[in-house]
């Protein structure tokens, strides 16, 4: 939410200033900072000399020197949290603010190995109207992480099963930590991330089967790469969260019976509430239910 954030806002020359007057920037580049304050700036530096997009950090103000980056960065805008943040505030806020037709986030703890900003657009722009270009990843030892999701349903909850990229275009559940390429104005027509999930993970989780379930899909697209550099395992926390009852809502709760769609009760995953007064309204927004997702996922060839 607004309140829980200050923008301070990059410096632009006027002339720029005047010519972004008459047209929208394409794409903006949010930085989550979740590292060292030398490892923001070897990532500020990187983007500044590599690309020509407009930069936004997104972080909580106790984790940095809010003047000394501004005198260092002013090219740079700074979103500052005064209390500790979700990923998917984060993002919501990025979404809120950078003005652009597409933004992509990545993160202060990210290396960068190849940024295909023009392929990632040209995804975005296809006929299905992909909803997240997410980027591929290794770790420190330069190995492939399983980042590519499929659906499953075990012990009556959402329990997806993470695959190896091969190298081609591939099918993902959600945004393996909210990365990846947006298109702003569709992020926000799907309400963007649910906030009151208390969880990185569902709250990926949620964004990206509300993608696939109205009928927007997610995709990996390998030319996008990138690199945890420091990391060697990088692990989700699928632990039981507060909020987890509206992920599995919103994805359980809907049947699509001879296409059309009815709500029923997923036990005690369900959020009563919340089924009654907004899962509902949006019933005839759903193109299918995750059942039918599940079961025509076509996941990637299991690798050794």
């Amino acid at each position: 939410m607004q309140s829980n954030y200050q923008i301070f806002h990059r410096r632009q020359d006027i002339g720029k200033r005047i010519s972004l007057l008459h047209r929208e920037e394409q794409l903006s580049v949010g930085i989550i900072d979740c590292g060292t304050p030398e490892e923001l700036s070897t990532a500020l530096d990187a983007y500044i000399t590599g690309t020509g997009w407009a930069l936004h950090v997104m972080m909580h103000e106790e984790q940095g020197r809010i003047p000394e980056l501004r005198a260092a960065y002013p090219e740079v805008t700074f979103i500052v949290f005064s209390n500790p943040p979700s990923l998917g505030a984060q993002i919501n806020a990025m979404a809120d603010e950078c003005y652009t037709t597409y933004f992509f986030i990545t993160r202060s703890d990210l290396r960068i190995i190849n940024f295909d900003d023009t392929g990632a657009v040209k995804l975005l722009k296809r006929s299905d109207h992909p909803a997240i270009a997410t980027p591929l990843l290794t770790n420190k030892l330069q190995e492939m992480l399983p980042s590519i999701q499929a659906p499953m349903l075990r012990g009556g909850r959402i329990d997806p099963v993470p695959f190896f990229p091969d190298g081609t275009l591939l099918a993902t559940l959600y945004p393996f930590q909210g990365l990846g390429c947006y298109e702003r104005a569709l992020f926000q027509r799907l309400r963007g991330y649910d906030e009151q999930i208390k969880s990185d993970y569902y709250q990926c989780l949620d964004l990206g089967i509300r993608c696939w379930l109205f009928g927007y899909p997610v995709v990996n697209l390998p030319s996008l790469s990138f690199h945890f550099f420091n990391r060697q395992s990088v692990v989700e926390d699928r632990s039981d969260q507060v909020g987890m009852q509206r992920c599995h809502t919103k994805a359980l709760c809907i049947r699509q019976i001879n296409g059309k769609n009815y709500t029923r009760r997923w036990g005690r995953l369900t959020d009563t509430r919340l089924l009654h007064t907004e899962v509902k309204k949006r019933l005839p927004l759903y193109k299918t239910d995750f059942f039918q997702l599940v079961d025509q996922w076509v996941a990637p060839k299991a690798q050794p």
